[in-house]
């Protein structure tokens, strides 16, 4: 039967019974031709990562280009044991280069044919795969990982990279095709600890553990009762704990991003060689207090904040040069996230000094308001270097805080006698008389005449100079000075 000819020097169909049977013509050019080569084609790579390292850098580019291209990963990289797929696009040749740069910098390069088989394995096909379960059966979270041949000189790259391996949790190390067994382990935990697993046996078994099998799991319960936001906490050993105010000694953060507000109780659960225990509670606020040799075993660990550091009492002479009356005081140490309590309710009137006992680190803010409503502010005055503060305008920049102190304090005002307190405590009650009459009215009224603290009092206008003077201090001592000259224009000491 003649043949029907359909494409010349393509095929041709012979016709039978059973329909068309195509069949193929030996030309040069299609001898050459291979399933998926069509020039229309989409061309794609998938690439399969054996080599139990994480690849950092991958090229991909035909062969026929200079260029590596760019790296085909970007930011990420593709893990051990990871795949990626590749889509380089319509009409692209079959002849491809591929460069992969390891984490340990080592580099596998290949030439490809991708119309033969678009799937790339990294690593050496004809070797097993090998992998070590690795349990992470501490309390702490498992940071980075390791494994290198026994005697190698260094231990080679992270295996975990980004990753994390909590705890409680299993991981599967993936070391890659490869005909070696035996390998050395190194854990890194979270608080820097390190866990050796020398010579381990990928081919016969091929499971780890990193706790330490003397070490016992222990349930600690933790009340906060401190008035504050507890922000962290950590456990050691006894014994091991570091400074207060350090982090050396102290580990991890055990409550990670969590917080406990006051009033709240939890629970944590850790491996420890016994009962006791040093803790550390860090605040929100940026408090701290710890408990030292802490029995973990018999009941809760209580915060209660006894255990903050208190700053030392510091005395702060406060003189007001202002034009007005200062109707609050408020002085706090720079650290603290408030002002405090108000230090003075009665306020200090203009001309008047006041020296304070205050509980706060050398370095203090201070905040002066007015009757208008207005404040002045000063940050960081180091109290310890100027004990006195003259609150004047332009006190808030001024070079010495203590300006104008002297001259308006080196000599009483004419015709008047400065009284003052030499003693510890304050005087609280204060008469003025003539001399042989009844005592009269306190003269402080709601205030007191401090430690060191000076008043310039003068006779009521219209009345004599001689008078007697009587000061009774908080402890109802009583000190009389008869007669005394109120014009004598000199300083008296009490007592």
């Amino acid at each position: 039967m003649p043949g029907v000819r359909l494409a010349a020097g393509l095929w041709t169909g012979v016709l039978t019974g059973l329909g068309v049977a195509p069949f193929l013509l030996a030309s040069p050019a299609l001898a050459q031709t291979r399933p998926g080569s069509e020039r229309g084609g989409e061309r794609e790579a998938v690439v399969a990562n054996e080599t139990g390292l994480a690849v950092r850098e991958l090229y991909l580019a035909p062969t026929t280009q200079t260029d590596p291209g760019p790296d085909r990963l970007g930011a990420d990289t593709l893990p051990a044991g990871g795949s990626l797929r590749l889509r380089l696009g319509r009409n692209q040749p079959c002849a491809w280069q591929l460069r992969a740069v390891l984490a340990d910098e080592t580099v596998e390069e290949r030439r490809l044919d991708l119309c033969r088989s678009s799937r790339v394995m990294l690593g050496d096909a004809s070797a097993p795969a090998r992998e070590i379960t690795v349990n992470n059966d501490t309390d702490l979270d498992l940071r980075e990982l390791y494994a290198a041949p026994p005697g190698a000189a260094a231990r080679g790259p992270d295996r975990l990279g980004a990753e994390l391996v909590p705890a409680g949790r299993t991981h599967r190390l993936r070391l890659g095709r490869r005909r070696d067994c035996v390998f050395d382990v190194t854990a890194v935990m979270a608080d820097g600890s390190t866990v050796l697993r020398p010579r381990v046996d990928a081919c016969r078994n091929p499971r780890i553990a990193l706790s330490d099998p003397g070490l016992i799991w222990r349930d600690l319960t933790v009340a906060n009762r401190s008035g504050r936001v507890l922000h962290g906490l950590h456990v050691v050993p006894a014994g091991r704990g570091g400074e207060l105010g350090s982090e050396e000694g102290w580990g991890v953060d055990r409550m990670g991003t969590e917080t406990a507000p006051d009033g709240s109780t939890f629970r944590l659960r850790l491996r420890l060689p016994g009962c006791e225990a040093d803790l550390r509670a860090t605040y929100e606020d940026g408090a701290a207090e710890a408990k030292r040799a802490a029995n973990i075993c018999t009941g809760p660990v209580t915060f209660d904040g006894s255990g903050i550091p208190r700053p030392p009492e510091r005395q702060l002479t406060l003189v007001n040069r202002h034009l007005a009356k200062i109707d609050e005081i408020y002085v706090s140490s720079s650290s603290e996230g408030d002002w405090g309590p108000e230090r003075l309710p009665d306020g200090l009137d203009r001309g008047d000094r006041q020296t304070l006992s205050v509980p706060v680190d050398c370095v203090a803010d201070l905040r002066m308001v007015f009757p208008t409503g207005g404040a002045e502010e000063r940050r960081e005055v180091n109290i310890c270097e100027n004990p006195t503060v003259v609150v004047r305008p332009g006190w808030t920049v001024a070079a010495r805080l203590d300006e104008g102190e002297d001259e308006a304090d080196a000599a009483p005002r004419p015709g008047s006698v400065r009284l003052r307190n030499t003693a510890r405590l304050p005087i609280v009650e204060l008469y003025i008389d003539a001399p042989g009459a009844p005592r009269g009215e306190d003269r402080l009224g709601a205030t007191v005449l401090g430690a060191n603290e000076t008043l310039d009092v003068a006779p009521p206008e219209g009345e004599a100079c001689p008078a007697r003077l009587t000061a009774v201090f908080r402890d109802g001592r009583e000190v009389t000075r008869d007669p005394l000259d109120l014009c004598a224009g000199i300083e008296v000491p009490l007592p």
